[in-house]
């Protein structure tokens, strides 16, 4: 494809985010920085003890705090969890190992200090979830992706499914991003060992990337990981707010999330 206007779909997604109404929130939201990182912290009045570092959607090309803030302030309710969002780095500008290096850094914030410790990448957010993982410099209990886009090779796509992201930004994006790791023969998608955190996966049934999902969830089972890949029926890319409610329920079993007393 033509090399897409990058300015012009961060214009349009900071607008997006812009645009949506506030989403009220039973606690304290303070912005942070770490050298050149910053950061939103979502702090619940009732809180488990819990902490989850999330990281944003957008192909690894756009996207910052503000596009899934209300998400952020939703799942932090629903799981009774101090959630760190990440302005982590994008493409063409910088790699995804740069991206995942800003995800650590959001963990090591938080580690120590809460547990269990949890991170959440939705979409192309998962890729740099899962890779963060892989590293085990930090004390990372669970995975819990959306929609995740892992697979930078895209070989694992169902294009017949009609809700998908864009393929051709995808491949473009990732190409960039991942410098290198798209290109490799088959399969990018990372090999976890037996000491992977567990991993909770929820995808549309009709996005493609379903089957990102269902490969990353036999690479877990054949590494002897705890994982589960819940399929919300009638849905594409992009979880319904009600979907995402659900799956917080059962993520709090799943991680064993202590209610508050």
């Amino acid at each position: 494809m033509p090399d897409p206007d990058i300015a012009e779909l961060r214009a349009q997604a900071r607008q997006r985010a812009l645009h949506r109404p506030p989403t009220a929130f039973d606690g304290t939201v303070d912005d942070l920085h770490l050298s050149q990182l910053a950061l939103r912290r979502y702090t619940p009045r009732i809180t488990s003890g819990t902490a989850i570092v999330f990281l944003h959607g957008g192909y690894g090309v756009f996207g910052d705090l503000d596009l899934q803030d209300g998400r952020c302030r939703r799942m932090a309710e629903a799981m009774h969890a101090t959630v760190l969002s990440v302005d982590y780095r994008l493409a063409p500008e910088a790699s995804l190992d740069d991206a995942v290096d800003d995800a650590l850094q959001g963990v090591a914030t938080l580690a120590g200090s809460h547990r269990p410790l949890l991170v959440s990448g939705d979409s192309a957010g998962a890729a740099v979830a899962v890779r963060a993982a892989a590293r085990q410099l930090a004390p990372i209990d669970g995975l819990l992706l959306t929609s995740p886009n892992i697979d930078l090779s895209l070989a694992h796509v169902d294009r017949s499914q009609p809700e998908s992201p864009d393929l051709a930004l995808s491949a473009w994006a990732f190409a960039r991003w991942g410098r290198g790791e798209q290109a490799q023969v088959g399969s990018s998608l990372p090999i976890p060992s037996a000491d992977y955190p567990a991993t909770l996966m929820a995808v549309g049934s009709r996005d493609g990337l379903r089957g990102d999902a269902e490969a990353f969830a036999r690479s877990c089972t054949a590494a002897g990981v705890r994982n589960r890949v819940i399929t919300v029926d009638g849905e594409g890319h992009g979880l319904s707010a009600g979907a995402l409610e659900r799956l917080w329920a059962q993520a709090r079993d799943f991680f064993a999330v202590t209610p508050p007393s």
